[in-house]
């Protein structure tokens, strides 16, 4: 399938770039400023604040672009912490089999046999709030699904020719999976990391609407929708605004990961 005739991944692309344009247009436009103005808290939109200002008198422009940098920031820092740690623990469980297999395995059984969100949730009251704290919990829960991906994908291919014919000239296991089967698993953890992203967001997102995720100080997405909540009727902007970028974001790498995995069939 070519990309022009992928519409998902089309879609995908649009959304995250409108929104990514928007924000970046917008910040070299009007700037970022999240000074506390509690004269001007819920203001309407106006010259001096674009999308009006929250309960606190900050700009709620730019309490947006702050949610949506944080938000991406640390998906794509869990992601890539997961997709490494979930790929070396799938090579090695697939590669070594008996009772390394074994072990990485039932491991792998116990993360997956939670709930991600109440696991993340438990951690995070253990460890407390924080952005590097965030990253362990989300870290610890989201290698599972890739460490079992990729596993299949070497118990499939560890008995085919090329495989065997790299043992018989006595190539070391590293090399074996830098050159034959990290090239054969990297399209499909590509596809899983895509649309692991808007998983990340969304937890990320209730974390912070709980009221568990980073400090009060930063604004998030999360965060804004959950303090518009007492003004939905007054200042419907509250929620409406920060509520529409989170779904475009999430919407964009679903489609994304959709848009890849239709690729890949092909």
């Amino acid at each position: 399938m070519k990309f022009t005739d992928n519409l998902q991944l089309r879609i995908g692309l649009f959304l995250l770039t409108l929104v990514l344009t928007g924000l970046l247009l917008s910040l070299l436009l009007n700037g970022v400023r999240f000074d506390l103005q509690i004269h001007h808290r819920l203001e309407n939109s106006s010259s001096s604040f674009v999308l009006g200002t929250d309960d606190l008198g900050r700009d709620l422009l730019s309490c947006i672009i702050c949610g949506t940098g944080v938000s991406l920031l640390l998906s794509l820092v869990v992601i890539l912490l997961t997709a490494v740690t979930g790929t070396a623990v799938g090579m090695i469980a697939g590669l070594s089999g008996g009772t390394v297999d074994t072990i990485l395995m039932r491991l792998t059984d116990f993360v997956l046999s939670f709930p991600g969100i109440l696991l993340v949730i438990a951690l995070v009251s253990f460890l407390g709030q924080g952005f590097s704290n965030l990253i362990v919990a989300f870290s610890c829960t989201g290698w599972a699904g890739t460490a079992r991906m990729v596993r299949g994908i070497v118990l499939a291919q560890r008995q085919k020719d090329f495989i065997l014919a790299a043992r018989s000239y006595n190539a070391a296991p590293f090399r074996i999976v830098i050159h034959h089967l990290l090239p054969i698993a990297f399209p499909l953890v590509v596809v899983q990391v895509t649309l692991g992203i808007s998983a990340v967001i969304v937890a990320e997102s209730s974390l912070n609407f709980l009221g568990l995720g980073l400090d009060p100080r930063i604004p998030t997405l999360g965060q804004l929708i959950d303090a518009g909540r007492g003004h939905l009727f007054d200042r419907p902007q509250l929620v409406i605004f920060p509520g529409v970028v989170l779904a475009l974001l999430i919407m964009s790498f679903h489609f994304l990961g959709e848009g890849l995995k239709g690729l890949r069939r092909e």
